[in-house]
């Protein structure tokens, strides 16, 4: 109410309304002053216009809601041949010390859980397959081989009934509907808490790490997304598609919580890339060499550079650099 005064009065006294805003709401400039025109940073590789099959895309991830495996056991399914579970009871009572009462209760935990990694046929619906996928909190400081990371079990719709109406057998299926399939796997699989690798998914689909790598960038550059794969959400090997993607929309004026939105993300880790980002920036700013920006930041020295060429490809100069920190309330 007290905005929408100001103006009214500031169309009578023929004054800008921006001036008024300034005053009025001291935060206006930094939310809005990077999608003004007067800024002038240069974007090499500005928003392209969407491609036909963005839409389809986002509209199959928003409306996806899988079953965990917890989900579709009904019971505890403990069921196992008597003689397995008498075998198993001993062992551990041998093994273990443990009288024989909570020997087969660690037994029926343990034939939970493998039921829950290999489902029965009846819990499964027709083009599912169970898999183990990383778990998302399977962070790199956990586990020092990737063969020792955590895991998680999950259930995933290879082929979908909409999909194999839509297949023609006697054609091969085209780049835009394999990336379909393979953006929705990934995303079943995160939602159930599990990430699939490339090589994962080279099995999963049985073309090679190459050709699966090639169709994910495509999908996340021509629909502004960030599929989620260990690369993207714990941030391991040389992805650099998903940085470049944030710090873009981040340029173009979106806030972290919008970028989030956008790109499926987590908020935390949006922020983290921008802060990072705008960091390398001021420092680059004084001259900084890489190794000492590494050691002030504590990252690595191949992520400064991928963020120096960041740098490099968005902004002509350092005043073009200046002026973005500045609309932070850098003062230099």
């Amino acid at each position: 109410m007290m905005i929408g005064a100001c103006r009214k009065e500031a169309r009578r006294a023929k004054m800008a309304p921006v001036e008024v805003l300034g005053v009025v709401d001291p935060g206006y400039f930094v939310r809005h002053r990077p999608r003004r025109k007067d800024l002038t940073i240069s974007l090499e590789s500005q928003k392209t216009e969407q491609a036909p099959w963005t839409d389809s895309i986002r509209e199959k991830i928003d409306n996806l809601h899988p079953a965990s495996p917890f989900q579709r056991i009904d019971a505890l399914d403990t069921g196992a041949p008597i003689s397995v579970v008498r075998g198993l009871s001993q062992f551990v009572e041998r093994e273990a010390g443990r009288g024989p009462t909570v020997s087969n209760h660690l037994v029926q935990e343990l034939l939970t859980v493998r039921n829950l990694c290999c489902p029965r046929v009846r819990h499964l619906k027709s083009g599912e397959m169970p898999f183990l996928a990383t778990s998302v909190n399977a962070h790199l400081s956990e586990e020092v081989a990737t063969r020792f990371r955590k895991l998680k079990p999950v259930i995933l719709t290879v082929w979908s009934e909409e999909e194999l109406k839509q297949c023609s057998w006697d054609d091969p299926l085209s780049d835009e509907q394999m990336a379909r399939r393979i953006v929705r796997v990934c995303f079943e699989a995160y939602r159930q808490g599990g990430l699939l690798s490339l090589m994962d998914l080279q099995w999963i689909f049985h073309i090679s790490v190459r050709k699966i790598s090639e169709l994910i960038r495509r999908a996340q550059k021509e629909c502004t997304i960030i599929v989620p794969t260990p690369g993207t959400i714990l941030d391991s090997g040389r992805s650099m598609t998903h940085k470049d993607i944030v710090i873009e929309l981040h340029l173009q004026g979106y806030t972290a919580r919008e970028i989030a939105r956008i790109t499926y993300h987590s908020p935390r880790a949006v922020d983290n890339y921008i802060g990072t980002f705008e960091s390398v920036l001021i420092l680059d700013l004084y001259h900084i060499p890489k190794r000492l920006m590494a050691r002030i930041l504590r990252k690595g020295i191949s992520l400064i550079e991928e963020h120096l060429h960041l740098a490099r490809k968005h902004f002509r100069d350092e005043e073009d650099m200046k002026r973005l920190l500045e609309c932070k309330e850098v003062r230099f």
